[in-house]
């Protein structure tokens, strides 16, 4: 078995909830898996990454990376360093937010975790333009 933590789950949200007294426990608000733009290009204002994985035995860093349909980078967080949790069972939990995200069409962009230069998961964001309602006469 590896000592590379293992991916357990990403999800995209605009707000992450941490407890005061139980720092273990993370609530995201309004889940995301894609939006539906007026018109291009778009922007998001604010959209976190939260991501949970496995404990383990040594520390690691990672980055979150957002690729267009095309597979090119499109934004990136700042490279983390984590330290190793007192206790392998406990999971590790990592946020990002990334401010200013355009999209400049439609297609499926996707949300990339990298650990320690490895792309551990990746999750589908479906960016797709609003149907236009016929102007009544």
């Amino acid at each position: 078995m590896s000592d590379r933590p293992q991916l357990i789950g990403i999800v995209l949200c605009e707000l992450v909830l941490q407890d005061v007294l139980r720092r273990d426990a993370i609530s995201c608000v309004n889940i995301h898996s894609g939006v539906v733009a007026p018109a291009f290009p778009t922007q998001l204002p604010l959209i976190y990454a939260f991501a949970q994985l496995t404990g383990g035995k040594v520390g690691f860093q990672y980055q979150f990376k957002v690729m267009d349909p095309d597979g090119n980078l499109l934004g990136a967080s700042p490279m983390a360093q984590v330290d190793p949790l007192p206790n392998e069972n406990i999971t590790h939990k990592i946020i990002n937010a990334f401010t200013g995200l355009t999209f400049d069409r439609e297609g499926v962009y996707s949300f990339a975790l990298d650990v320690d230069g490895q792309i551990v998961g990746t999750l589908p964001f479906q960016v797709v333009l609003a149907a236009q309602q016929p102007q009544q006469a």
